[in-house]
């Protein structure tokens, strides 16, 4: 049986996890009930989605790699539902730190 949702916030808080397919089931099915009768909810959602790709193409393709390494790595250890590839960990591992010491001109 799921728990149902009665207000939009909680929906709002499970977003990223059912975004990401890590939402459990139950409540993957009470957000799916919920959004099916709330029109709000719905137009939220879709913009949540639209928006993290937009952003993510973005970051792409103007974000130096390494930085794009070492962030997706920060994501993944501190954001529940944050996934990134073997590929993106052991490389912002390796990567090297930057120089944040102030140019002298």
């Amino acid at each position: 049986m799921t728990t149902e949702i009665h207000h939009c916030k909680e929906c709002v808080d499970l977003l990223g996890e059912y975004i990401e397919g890590t939402l459990p089931p139950d409540r993957a099915q009470a957000l799916e009930d919920h959004l099916s009768l709330c029109p709000p909810c719905i137009t939220f959602v879709r913009t949540y989605k639209a928006t993290r790709k937009l952003c993510r193409h973005a970051l792409v393709r103007d974000m130096p790699r390494e930085l794009m390494h070492s962030l997706s790595s920060f994501l993944a250890e501190r954001v529940p539902g944050f996934s990134c590839s073997e590929s993106d960990k052991s490389a912002a591992s390796v990567a090297p730190a930057a120089d944040t010491a102030p140019k002298k001109v």
